[in-house]
């Protein structure tokens, strides 16, 4: 279980509730705790999303399902947290290439002149290897010069997130599978300095598990997460895909991985991120 989910799995009903609302999820007629975690989950949150939003007594109640003692501060406690979290369910990375490393943010400069290439996927069900849709926009010299935006078959037909992308089984049924489909989408990334991506290690472990399930090499480029990026560059807090794009004025069809692939892209292009 990802730390997130194991982190959402212990808290109450009424948090879960108060979460959706400071992050603004939309959860009208959304009545059990399960289903709550889930529309949480499929808004890719990060336990650094969720923790400074938590109360003391909250934490607490945390740490005690975590077996983990509190600490006196609340900043203290949400360290332990996060520590005991990690230790839970440790990073194990499939087939480690330079493409597991995730870039930190670049202080901000003149607009990016490298290319790069902007990912997003929609998934099916809680499995990363249930891709349904994926983009890919190549930017070179600061401009985007090619898009590609695909409906994915996935390894099964449950789907658990067609309410918030809206795509079901029957309409990827007949689409290619991922590995019928890499070959299109894999000189996209030739060349390239890295990969964007917002909340990156989502997608990242998205593509691993894709590729590996397809008995196909990940690309070896490193991930630029612009979630890190947009923090770092404009402060912003919350940080979801459409809060970012909210402040920079960027079209969004959230949840559409086309159009969230092209607000990557225009995300590192307006912070100057030129990675080095």
């Amino acid at each position: 279980m990802p730390p997130i989910a194991r982190l959402l799995a212990l808290l109450p009903h009424d948090v879960l509730i108060a979460l959706a609302e400071t992050f603004d999820v939309p959860v009208s007629g959304v009545r059990s705790a399960a289903a709550l975690r889930d529309v949480l989950l499929a808004e890719r949150l990060t336990v650094g999303d969720v923790l400074p939003e938590l109360s003391l007594p909250v934490l607490r109640e945390v740490c005690a399902g975590l077996g983990v003692q509190p600490a006196r501060s609340l900043a203290a406690t949400a360290l332990r947290v996060r520590d005991a979290l990690d230790e839970a369910e440790p990073v194990r990375i499939v087939a480690p290439s330079p493409s597991d490393r995730t870039v930190a943010p670049a202080p901000p400069r003149a607009p990016a002149r490298r290319t790069f290439v902007a990912l997003d996927v929609e998934t099916a069900d809680h499995g990363r290897d249930s891709v349904c849709q994926i983009a890919v926009i190549r930017v070179e010299a600061g401009a985007v010069v090619r898009r590609a935006v695909h409906y994915v078959r996935p390894p099964r037909s449950t789907f658990a997130f067609s309410y918030l992308h809206g795509i079901t089984w029957d309409r990827v049924r007949r689409e290619p599978t991922f590995a019928e489909l890499w070959p299109t989408l894999a000189p996209v990334f030739d060349g390239a300095a890295f990969i964007a991506a917002h909340n990156a290690p989502f997608d990242r472990s998205a593509l691993t598990a894709c590729c590996t399930l397809s008995g196909l090499s990940v690309p070896a480029l490193p991930f630029l997460c612009t979630v890190q990026l947009a923090r770092a560059t404009w402060q912003l807090r919350p940080t979801k895909l459409s809060d970012v794009c909210r402040h920079l004025g960027i079209p969004l069809q959230h949840h559409e991985a086309g159009s969230d692939a092209e607000a990557c892209a225009r995300i590192v292009l307006s912070a100057g991120a030129d990675l080095a």
